[in-house]
């Protein structure tokens, strides 16, 4: 490559010659140098800055294509710099300017193609960009390459122009052309005309002119370039968000702020790039200051920092994202970043210092909601890590930013790929409750609209970052829920699925983003299908809602409907526009003026709206009044929708009544153009005279102004304009007129009769008629009279699917029926998805070519599509692989089944499909039913989900086509012959669609063998594990009988569709024959359908043998029905006995374990739908309740006191098996019955209630007939109900009961009778006029819908069979009641019993409401009342409290000259006599007054008293004071006055017992003598005083504490050990009795002496006595006494003994159970263990039967000691002791007979040694006339004597009682009582609380547990009551 070098030459500006010059040659390359490196150190700058731009994802591309643009211009402006700089510098070495002659050729091309290359870059962003505002810079550029060479490509630089030659182009700028689209900084390129050319000479010569003005338009250049790329991406969008606006703000100003951009365009500027609602704002600024740019600029951006900078707004919005913030899950290390995110930026801003709100940042108070939402590991880390901060740095909490920094370490942790062992998250994450309460909005309700205004930025906020989708729609962004949303609705099934999923939103509710639909807990019912399992807006097909209103929307939904209907006031007008009816509204004319400017009054007319709760303005009002008040924002929520809107406030003004008499300053007004404007709603005289009542306010309404608009709207913030001052009703239906502070007004529809008043009538005669008669006005268009004429519309009897009925109506006959009502009304109807099922089988099911049934799957419609689950069905086959492995049984029969599967055709190959095709396959596992333990049947899986979903989740389950189990029970017991037969297989008799098998697929082994590979399959027939396969069975069953193509006999099509349950048919029919026919018409029928009838039973031989063996039952085949015993059949779950035609019931002996699932278990074993055993099964029922009252666990042990019960109950139901229930009602057919009746019985007690049902037929001779036909008991609720409620439920029960019968039965009764043995509820039933509580009277309602007051009778309650299920019968005594065969009086004709009864003390009922009688009593004096002394405990308070009233009543009167400190109320301490006195007189008089006030009336008159009168012998007299005293006869006796003529006091009032009190007290406690004596010298007689005086000592406590005795308690019965006629010792009573000293050993000092103690065991029934020897009294001692006693008398089942620390410890020590804590004994050890029984401390009394023995003993042994010559020693007491045994056991147990013949003495020896007497036996012969030889047989009559003497002569010994003969009261828990202490006087026996009392058997209390407080705390003591005084009883009351 050559390079020519051009020669410079200079020309000087004086001279104008030319000279070379090297300098300027050098100085040129220098330049050239320096521009490339300049160029080069930029473009790596951009480089470096491209680099780090790549790894920013967000912003890849386009920050790339960015700094592409940037980085080329930013190399020109720099080699345009250097090369300037380049010509500065050599410009000032040159006082010329200079000229290049030569360029070196590659520098020119280099640049040429750089230019040429960035005009290209610049045209092409030009085109792309949009044009910035216009700025005219002083340079202009121009483009032309006309004017230069294509070889040579000069640079020409000229002042103020620029010329560039392109090669090959020549730009042509034409109006239309792109770079005229697209201005320059001088507006556009130049033209041809515009270009500065050279001089042709010199046109291939680069001049440089004015360096300096070149630089400058090259800066004016980059500076329109870089404000391009500002406008268009330089700055940031602002998203109205105040924590982000500083940072936003800061950006735009550094963007901006070497610009130099004028206020207007930095207001343009502003308002691009800031948020909608900010923008709002700004732009509202803007247009008020467009002549003012800079003052504008300056407020908008005050009104920024003021709306979105303030510290407020910025810490409030902080706060308000913390609380936002769900609360992180466990191992949800992403939500924790994005916490710790949030944190440091909240630090940041706190950091900067100007939010000192942030501060309580670094508090515990403030902190605590953040720490709130971090994982429960996480908190308690924190805990440690701030606790070890705290202690090390000595501060109150860490700072904040140390908390930051630990949220930011284990964020880091947590998302570290290197240590993520974890991928899920355990739980879902929960929103918690925000700790900091955001504002909220003022909403404005105006006539069903609600208007809210508030700031609009927290507006916007509050819809931009609400999460509550039932507050905030999703779709719309606006303030109405998602599931009302009618964009929402509007879509389908899937889609909105589809959408609520792909927002994550709650699929039950609908209207939560923080929960999914197992978690949540709201309740939702849908309003189509009623469903609770999901909400009305997924309801499966058809949308109702799409019908209504399919194209309206919410208001604020972004679009208007089409054509808007005007909503007028709180209810929407009823008549449209061409209708000419008239309502009118609250609406006055009034006066609005400013406040204080009555002249500027304007009439407008105001719409009162109580609705609303602002008051709105129209526009115009502020015209009127020119009223500039600022705009604000609101929110206007009405019928139609939500709408935001802005307007002005009104302030200051003032409304006036037209009158002027009232004026009421009216609150801010807000600007609102929405007011309703309906002129037709505003009240006029005409409207009030055209109603009567109306006529006399018509001159108080004003006419119609038509100059006053409506312009007011008023709402509740105005309240008083709504106060009504007046009304006037009128009639029903008409309008009514109010009385308001602003005028009258009218309410209401004014149309005259149903018709409208046209505008003119001409008519010669007019009158006004009813609507039935002829009219001249015009008929309202809101009347109709329709009639119908349909007369064949029918409701079925039994109709599952509920057709749709056909029929033709006039319109005369419409709504004639609408209100009928059927007996079907309270019946089940089908849903739409039962409909939908049966539209699904009606039009697939079909037969094919073999005449068996097709059926379809019945798919939702719409429903989600299934995935492929062969991968879960794969896994589900080897897992059951496995289990089939370890089961070789199991296996087995399940194969078998699969073969039999297979071999049937029931399953094929499955084809192979397409992956995209839709298939599911259906895991498989076994159950087997508990009878058929040798039976397995295979179920389809049909319930297992994969991906969330189930193939049962997508089919409809259809209706309930099956016959009640208890209907088909009932009509099988109708007739004499019966029989059960069998569908074989029917579930598999009905094919699947073939379109429909590939959702059956299922996976199994090849050729039936798990050893081979695994093979798709898939079902032909429905399987049992499919939700609608019983639906799908039974319809089809139900379609082979109804089919068409052939008859099918009426019988059988009964048969089928009425006594078959599922697959099994029962019935009965009158005769063997039609049986038979019945059988053989049916197996015909349903063979048609490839349906096999077989397994039949029944109980007639003629019936079995007409059939063959293969279709008799399983166990009935080849059977000798004469000889063989035919086995039971199950039928329904009840076992039905062939040979004997009757139920029984089969009781499992499996014991389950006594917890809550065992107990519930064996109960629900004992099946009994019909209620043979009703009486029985309610007794477990009430047991099960009691247990598990006190335990929620399942399988947690029950308590032990209900064990017993629960036992006997459990092991009595054995008895069950000898129990039988004839399966036939009757002997007699119920068909050929001459008369039927249904008897239904009802009772009820406090445990249950009871309803029992009987069927009574007559034959044909008058006989009556009784049968059982259905019983049902149920528990009565908790807390109990009152009887006669309980009776009238049971009542309820019986009538449903019978609807139940007569629906199930079908038998036409001639009479159904109800029998209660309640006349209470009979009079509730009969009542007519009197008035019930709403609990009576709901079940009254129900007891007459279905029955009459008629039909009920009164039964007694000992012939009322249902009284057994109320009170418990065991299985044993059932049979013996009368609960099966029902009351005899039912088979006779029965007396004549009263069909009539009135209600039973009606105004004691609680239930029958009271007849208030209204009686008025005026006291013509007013009376103190002696029931205020009630009140006073004693008579000295009384005494005083009366004295203090009457003091400071007379010091009332005081006047002020009076020098007395007492005036009104006060306290004195003191009084006198004379006020106490008085006192006492006003007492006493009042106490007479009300007892005696006919004697004192009496003796006013100066009658005589009656002799009814208790004062009639006391001749009474009326003193001086009024008093009341006894005249008697002693008035010239010496005593004083009180003593001969004392004050009568009643005996019964409560004065009485306060003065009998008071003295009482006065002579300490003494008897009825001393205190009836002080009585009487006090002066008081009191009436029956002697019999009152002794009622108070008798409750007085203190008296009770000093004298009162011990208490007792009747004897209790003996033991049952002491009854029972068991082996010697079995039960046994001990004790321990000495003790006596014994020589041991001799020493020196003489004789060592020890103490020996001796135990006495006495056998409890023989009374027998063993005694032992032992040493000491400790616990081993007598232990080993214990076991020499059990080796030589055998083991003991029960020993009793008193508390004895020995024996207490030997129990322990033993392991023997005991009753230690006085509860029920536990008994039942295994082999020889024994219960020990302890009786009640200082209880000797209960150990009478040892303790006699003991002082035997001791008698006997006094008697031998005192024989005892030499010491006594341990072997001589030994010796004496079993002396003393025999002597006790050879004494006789009853008095010695004077029979000579009796000469057998009862002893206890005689059975111990089995010896009657200690003699030889006689010597002589014995021959066989000697009954007993055997020794054994001797011994047997030995012991037989010996009891049957026992029985007859000892125990009637044992039957009286010695003492405690009478019952008292017990000594019940909260007594209080005194603790008898033997050891100090009975002054300081302390006081003690019964805290528990121990009732035995009999219910009478013996022994109680009583709390006495010591010193130290409280103790608790176990004594019997002969330990106790009784002073205070918690049941009784006493006076205190």
């Amino acid at each position: 490559m050559t390079t020519e070098t051009s020669s410079l030459k200079t020309r000087s500006c004086a001279s104008c010659s030319s000279a070379r010059s090297n300098t300027s040659s050098t100085g040129s390359a220098a330049a050239k140098a320096r521009a490339r490196a300049e160029a080069a150190k930029a473009r790596l700058t951009f480089a470096e800055e491209e680099v780090n731009l790549k790894l920013q994802k967000a912003k890849v591309e386009a920050s790339m294509e960015m700094l592409q643009q940037k980085k080329e211009v930013a190399a020109a402006v720099a080699e345009a710099e250097a090369l300037e700089a380049a010509i500065d510098e050599h410009s000032e070495k040159h006082s010329c300017k200079l000229s290049l002659n030569s360029v070196p050729l590659e520098t020119t091309q280099r640049t040429e193609q750089y230019v040429i290359d960035q005009t290209k870059n610049l045209d092409k962003d030009l085109q792309l960009c949009d044009v910035p505002a216009k700025i005219e810079p002083s340079t202009s550029y121009s483009i032309s390459g006309s004017q230069l060479k294509p070889e040579v490509k000069p640079f020409l630089l000229r002042h103020n122009s620029v010329s560039f030659q392109l090669p090959d182009t020549t730009l042509k700028h034409s109006a239309t052309s792109p770079a005229n689209k697209y201005p320059t900084p001088s507006q556009q390129f130049g033209s041809q005309n515009n270009i500065n050319t050279s001089n042709p000479l010199n046109s291939e010569y680069p001049m440089f002119q004015n360096s300096n003005d070149c630089s400058s338009n090259m800066n004016d250049f980059v500076r329109y370039l870089a404000r391009r790329e500002l406008v268009s991406t330089g700055l940031l969008q602002f998203n109205d968000k105040p924590q982000n606006y500083r940072a936003w703000k800061r950006s735009f100003q550094n963007a901006t702020f070497d610009l130099n951009l004028t206020p207007s365009e930095e207001m343009d500027l502003l308002l691009k790039w800031l948020g909608k609602e900010s923008a709002e704002q700004v732009e509202q600024i803007r247009a008020i200051h467009i002549n003012h740019p800079q003052a504008g600029l300056a407020m908008a951006w005050d009104r920024l920092d003021q709306t979105y900078g303030s510290a407020e707004i910025i810490e409030h919005a902080l706060f308000k994202r913390i609380d936002a913030f769900p609360k992180i899950a466990n191992r949800d290390y992403s939500k924790l970043s994005k916490l710790s995110d949030l944190l440091m930026e909240l630090q940041s801003a706190k950091a900067e210092g100007d939010l000192p709100g942030l501060v309580l940042l670094d508090t515990a108070r403030g902190i605590y909601p953040i720490i709130q939402k971090l994982p429960f590991r996480l908190q308690e880390k924190w805990a440690s890590v701030g606790a070890a901060y705290k202690r090390h740095n000595q501060v109150p909490y860490p700072p904040f930013a140390y908390f930051v920094d630990f949220v930011s370490q284990e964020a880091d942790i947590g998302n570290d790929p290197s240590f993520s062992f974890v991928s899920y998250i355990d739980t879902a994450p929960k929103v918690e409750k925000a700790a900091w309460k955001s504002s909220k909005q003022h909403e404005i309700f105006v006539h069903k609209t609600a208007v809210s205004y508030g700031d609009c930025a927290d507006t916007g906020g509050l819809y931009k970052q609400s999460d509550d989708c039932e507050k905030l729609c999703l779709i719309h962004k606006r303030p109405h829920p998602l599931n009302k949303c009618r964009v929402f609705l509007e879509k389908s099934t899937d889609a909105r699925k589809a959408f609520l999923r792909e927002h994550n939103v709650c699929f039950k509710c609908c209207s939560s983003t923080t929960h999914i639909a197992k978690n949540c807990k709201t309740k939702v019912q849908c309003s189509e299908c009623k469903s609770e399992g999901h909400n009305t807006v997924l309801h499966p097909g058809h949308a109702s809602w799409k019908e209504s209103n399919p194209a309206t929307k919410h208001g604020g939904e972004g679009e208007q409907p089409s054509s808007q209907s005007q909503v007028d006031s709180k209810c929407t007008e009823v008549c449209g526009e061409n209708q000419t009816d008239r309502s009118c509204s609250k609406v006055c004319l009034v006066k609005v003026f400013p406040a204080g400017q009555k002249d500027k009054a304007v009439k407008v007319y105001a719409i009162l709206d109580e609705q609303s709760n602002r008051s709105l303005v129209r526009s115009q009002f502020f015209e009127v009044f020119s009223d500039q008040s600022p705009c604000a924002p609101y929110i206007l929520r009405t019928c139609a929708g939500v709408k935001e809107s802005a307007g002005r406030r009104a302030s200051g003004y003032e409304v006036e009544s037209l009158d002027g008499t009232v004026c009421i300053s009216l609150p801010s007004l807000i600007e609102c153009n929405d007011i309703p404007n309906n002129r037709d709603e505003i009240p006029t005289p005409d409207v009030a005279r055209s109603h009567t009542h109306l006529k006399s306010m018509a001159h108080f309404i004003p006419e119609l102004d038509p100059k006053a608009p409506i312009m007011l709207l008023l709402g509740r913030d105005v309240i008083r304009v709504h106060k009504v001052r007046k009304q006037v009703n009128g009639p029903h239906n008409l309008p009514y007129a109010q009385k308001l502070d602003l005028g009258w007004v009218i309410v209401g529809n004014v149309c005259l009769g149903n018709v409208h008043k046209p505008l003119t009538i001409s008519t010669f005669h007019t009158n006004t008629v009813e609507p039935e008669r002829p009219t001249l006005f015009k008929p309202c268009p809101n009347v109709f009279h329709v009639k119908e004429t349909c007369k064949d519309f029918q409701i079925a009897n039994h109709c599952p699917t509920y057709p749709e009925a056909k029929f033709t109506c006039d319109v005369d006959c419409l709504g004639d029926n609408v209100f009928q009502r059927t007996k079907e009304d309270n019946q089940v109807a089908p849903s739409i998805q039962d409909a939908t099922f049966m539209k699904i089988m009606d039009e697939g099911l079909r037969k094919d070519s073999n005449n068996s049934w097709v059926a379809p799957l019945p798919f939702k419609s719409p429903r989600p599509r299934l995935p492929n689950n062969r991968i879960q069905a794969l896994k589900r086959l080897i897992s059951l692989k496995h289990n089939l492995e370890r089961k070789p049984m199991m296996k087995e029969h399940f194969l078998k089944f699969m073969d039999k599967i297979f071999k049937n055709g029931h399953a094929e190959l499955a084809p192979p499909l397409d992956e995209k095709e839709e298939q599911w396959y259906l895991p498989t596992f076994g159950v087997y039913h508990p009878k058929k333990v040798n039976q397995i049947r295979v179920v389809f899986d049909s319930s297992a989900q994969h991906n969330a979903i189930s193939l049962n989740d997508v089919l409809l389950t259809g209706p309930d086509l099956n016959n009640t189990l208890v209907g088909v029970m009932m009509r099988f017991r109708k007739e004499a012959i019966a029989f059960t037969a069998d569908i074989e297989q029917m579930f598999y008799c009905f094919l699947v669609r073939e379109e429909d098998r590939d959702f059956l697929r299922f996976l199994w082994f090849q050729d039936n063998d798990t050893s081979k590979d695994i093979v798709d399959y898939r079902m032909r027939v429905h399987v049992f594990g499919n939700k609608p396969s019983p639906a799908v069975a039974i319809h089809c069953l139900h379609k082979s009988v109804q089919i068409d193509n052939f008859h099918v006999d009426s019988e059988v099509k009964q048969f089928v569709m009425r006594d078959f349950y599922v697959d099994d048919g029962l019935k009965s029919l009158p005769t063997v024959e039609a049986t038979i026919s019945l059988l053989k018409k049916t197996q015909e029928v349903l063979s048609k359908s490839n349906l096999r009838l077989h397994k039949i039973a029944a109980n007639s031989k003629k019936v079995m043998e007409a059939f063959p063996s293969t279709d008799h039952a399983c166990d009935l085949k080849d059977l000798d029905f004469e000889e063989d015993t035919l086995p039971m059949q199950r039928s329904l779950g009840l076992n039905w006995d062939l040979h004997s035609d009757c139920f029984r019931f089969s009781v499992s002996d499996e014991v389950k374990p006594y917890t809550r699932r065992g107990v519930l278990s064996t109960i629900n074993r004992l099946y009994d739908p019909l209620g043979f055993v009703a009486p029985v099964t309610i007794q477990g029922k009430a047991i099960l309740r009691e247990l598990t009252a006190v335990s929620g666990d399942w399988d947690a042990p029950l308590p032990q006191k209900m064990e017993d019960a629960w036992t006997l109950w459990r092991v009595s139901l054995s008895e069950l098996a000898n129990f039988s229930i004839p399966r036939v009602y009757t002997e007699i057919s119920t068909s050929t019955a001459m008369r039927r009746e249904l008897c239904v019985f009802a009772d009820a007690s406090i445990k249950a209630i009871a309803a029992v049902s009987y069927l009574k037929v007559t034959d044909d001779e008058g006989k009556n007939h009784i049968g059982f036909v259905m019983g049902k008991a149920k528990l009565a609720p908790r807390p109990e109900h009152t009887v006669p409620r309980l009776e009238l439920c049971a009542a309820v029960l019986a009538v449903e009961l019978a609807d139940l019968i007569s629906v199930n039965l079908d038998l036409q009764f001639d009479a159904v009778t109800y029998y209660t043995d309640s006349k209470v509820v009979l009079g509730y039933i009969c009542n007519e006029t009197r008035r019930f509580y709403v609990y009576v009277s709901n079940r009254i309602q129900r007891i007459r819908r279905s029955s009459s007051p008629d039909q009920w009778r009164y039964v007694p309650t000992e012939q009322n069979p249902a009284d057994h299920a109320t009170r418990f019968v065991s299985a044993a005594h059932l049979q013996k009641t009368n609960w099966l065969s029902g009351p005899n009086f039912l088979l006779t004709q029965g007396p004549d019993i009263q069909n009539t009864f009135n209600l039973v003390n009606p105004s004691s009922d609680p239930d029958v409401r009271p007849l208030v009688s209204t009686l008025t009593t005026t006291a013509l004096t007013k009376q103190l009342g002696s029931e205020r002394f009630a009140k006073f405990s004693s008579w000295n308070s009384l005494t005083g409290a009366i004295t203090r009233l009457i003091h400071i009543a007379h010091h009332f009167k005081t006047t002020e000259k009076e020098n007395s400190s007492c005036k009104g109320w006060h306290y004195c301490k003191e009084f006198t006599m004379e006020e106490s006195d008085r006192a006492i007189n006003i007492i006493l008089r009042a106490v007479q007054e009300e007892a005696y006030s006919h004697e004192i009336e009496c003796i006013k008159r100066q009658e005589r008293i009656p002799k009814s009168s208790p004062l009639h012998t006391l001749d009474p007299f009326i003193d001086q004071q009024g008093l009341l005293r006894v005249g008697g006869r002693l008035h010239l006796s010496s005593l004083n006055q009180r003593e001969k003529t004392p004050l009568l006091i009643p005996g019964k009032s409560h004065i009485a017992t306060l003065i009998i009190r008071h003295h009482h007290e006065r002579v300490q406690h003494q008897g009825r003598h001393f205190t009836e004596g002080a009585v009487r010298a006090a002066g008081f007689w009191i009436i029956g005083g002697k019999r009152r005086v002794s009622s108070i000592i008798h409750q007085c406590v203190t008296c009770r504490r000093l004298r009162a005795p011990l208490s007792i308690q009747k004897m209790a019965n003996l033991p049952a050990e002491r009854l029972s006629e068991d082996p010697p010792f079995t039960n046994v009573g001990l004790d321990v009795f000495g003790p006596w000293n014994v020589s041991s050993r001799r020493t020196r000092g003489g004789l060592l002496y020890s103490k020996r103690w001796a135990v006495i065991f006495t056998c409890m029934s023989i009374r027998a006595v063993h005694i032992e020897v032992i040493e000491s009294l400790d616990t081993s001692s007598f232990i080993n006494a214990l076991r020499r006693f059990l080796a030589v008398r055998g083991p003991v089942k029960h020993i009793r003994s008193d508390r004895g620390t020995n024996f207490v410890g030997a129990c322990k020590e033993l392991q023997i159970p005991s009753n230690i804590d006085s509860k029920v004994v536990k008994t039942y050890l295994s082999d020889q263990g024994c219960t020990w029984t302890f009786n009640p401390p200082h209880a000797s009394h209960c150990g009478g039967s040892w303790e006699r023995m003991i002082g035997l003993a001791r008698r006997i042994l006094d008697s031998m000691f005192l024989q005892l010559k030499d010491k006594l020693t341990h072997e001589v007491l030994v010796t004496f002791m079993a002396e003393v045994t025999a002597i006790i056991n050879a004494r006789p147990l009853v008095p010695v007979t004077t029979d000579p013949h009796e000469s057998f003495i009862l002893t206890p020896a005689a059975l111990l040694t089995q010896k009657v007497n200690p003699v030889a036996a006689p010597t002589g012969k014995f021959g066989v006339t000697d009954l007993y030889k055997c020794q054994w047989r001797q011994v047997q009559h030995l012991s037989n004597t010996f009891w049957d003497r026992w029985r007859k002569q000892f125990l009637p010994t044992l039957q009286p009682r010695k003492k405690w003969q009478s019952v008292h009261p017990n000594v019940n828990t909260g007594s209080v009582v005194l603790l008898k202490n033997s050891q100090v006087p009975r002054n300081e026996w302390p006081l003690g609380l019964v805290t528990q009392s121990f009732p035995s058997k009999d219910g009478k209390v013996r022994q109680v547990e009583v709390k006495v407080i010591k010193p130290g705390g409280s103790t608790l003591f176990l004594r019997p009551v002969t330990e106790v005084v009784l002073l205070l009883s918690s049941e009784s009351k006493v006076d205190e």
